[in-house]
């Protein structure tokens, strides 16, 4: 079978591969959708991919084999596959913290990954769903991700909301936020991401701050913003540090390598402020049923959200259109 392989900086290889028997709990996965998530273009680019490695996590596909042990599911059931689970048997689990445990069997590390024409998971990772295409259900993985963001922000019904990033997670939160609260939605963007703007109006976007014009800082909201849900890089947290109002949550995922990782802000402001910093790290990764539900019944459109499908073979340029594309690029998907 073939499989998309990366190191960095962006190069790419389709190689044949064997893949072994599956384990007793393990299944073997047609993958007919993948979708590319920006993390795969910032392993791509930086030093996290020095040797060759297989990628991909955003997957549905069709049980194709099961293991000996497996019972869960059947060949042709439709899945979607979590990149991760909790093991349920450790005190965190046992405590009621599932969302604090990583120790259960993964995607991680395996001959192949989702960019492939089949992939190994375990059965902990499998989750069935019907009456939905595949390219619409691969999205459950990144909405699980915008779930989990607009969970930590706790959003309640009249507050002010800004969203930092276009990115299909953040475009994605937006529209969750939207449902949660009937005060005023903000997008900040480049005014170059003419897709994603477009797209966040459709989700719900009240207004949309150009922040190559005019800096988060100096915008007039016209309103306190209570919530500031950060999807772009670390640099972006100072900017979330000057829009939120008094009492303010930033609700944050973000990730960078190298120099940028590091930043620095004003500590004052952000004490006499009163402001909240949380982190949201969809690992393991939850909320697939609810994901793949919000999904079957449109509340979140794919149609406005996936603008770009590419074969196997071409994973470069799917994975440049993801990364470097910035006028019509909204969430990009390979169908092996």
């Amino acid at each position: 079978m073939k499989a998309a392989f990366v190191k960095a900086p962006y190069q790419f290889q389709i190689k044949d591969v064997q893949l072994p028997q599956p384990g007793p709990r393990e299944v073997v996965v047609a993958v007919k959708s993948c979708g590319v998530c920006g993390t795969d273009a910032i392993h791509t680019a930086g030093s996290q991919a020095r040797d060759w490695q297989p990628f991909g996590h955003e997957v549905a596909g069709v049980v194709e084999e099961t293991g000996s042990a497996v019972t869960e599911v059947k060949p042709g059931d439709c899945v979607a596959l979590e990149s991760s689970s909790f093991c349920r048997n450790c005190s965190l689990c046992r405590d009621g913290r599932v969302d604090l445990c990583n120790k259960a069997p993964n995607l991680w590390g395996r001959a192949s990954a989702g960019f492939a024409e089949k992939i190994i998971a375990p059965i902990e990772c499998v989750v069935p769903f019907d009456d939905l295409d595949f390219d619409t259900a691969s999205l459950a993985e990144p909405l699980g991700v915008a779930i989990d963001l607009v969970k930590t922000a706790d959003i309640q019904i009249d507050d002010n909301v800004l969203v930092i990033g276009p990115g299909p997670i953040g475009l994605m939160a937006l529209a969750l936020a939207r449902r949660r609260t009937s005060g005023r939605i903000f997008l900040a963007a480049r005014s170059h991401s003419t897709a994603r703007i477009e797209a966040a109006r459709k989700l719900g976007a009240d207004a949309i701050v150009e922040v190559d014009k005019t800096p988060p800082a100096q915008y007039d909201f016209g309103c306190r913003i209570s919530q500031v849900l950060g999807t772009a890089p670390p640099r972006t947290l100072e900017d979330a540090i000057d829009a939120a109002g008094v009492g303010g949550i930033i609700s944050y995922i973000g990730i960078e390598y190298g120099p940028g990782a590091a930043i620095s802000f004003d500590a004052n402001k952000f004490h006499f402020k009163k402001l909240q910093l949380r982190a949201s790290y969809a690992s393991p990764a939850l909320y697939f049923p609810m994901a793949l539900k919000f999904l079957k019944l449109g509340r979140i459109p794919a149609d406005t959200l996936i603008s770009h499908r590419f074969k196997l073979d071409k994973i470069e340029e799917a994975v440049l259109t993801a990364a470097k594309d910035k006028q019509t690029a909204v969430k990009v998907i390979v169908n092996p």
